[in-house]
């Protein structure tokens, strides 16, 4: 539920403009706005259900996306072996990287 539908465009037009929450957040603490919202508040709604509903997460910069935008950069590491294949002297742990 939206108590303030005006503070809630405001902070809509700056992030299509641009801004990020940290900077909405900072320019109210600036201007001493009597209704203040931390950058927290805004990343919160936006996650939200009613947020996601109205897809306002799109307007965030890009790297504070929800997770589901990210793309996986995982390697594979190739010819592996495993560990009970290893040889017996490294068990006993006797030389420096065993």
């Amino acid at each position: 539920m939206i108590v303030h539908p005006d503070l809630k465009a405001a902070i809509e037009d700056r992030l299509k403009a641009g801004w990020s929450p940290e900077q909405i957040a900072g320019r109210m603490r600036l201007e001493r706005h009597p209704i203040r919202v931390s950058h927290e508040t805004i990343y919160r709604f936006a996650y939200s259900k009613d947020g996601r509903e109205e897809q306002f997460y799109r307007h965030l910069p890009e790297h504070r996306r929800p997770r589901g935008h990210r793309r996986h950069n995982r390697t594979h590491i190739f010819d592996t072996q495993s560990l009970s294949h290893r040889p017996e002297r490294i068990s006993e742990r006797s030389e420096f990287g065993h």
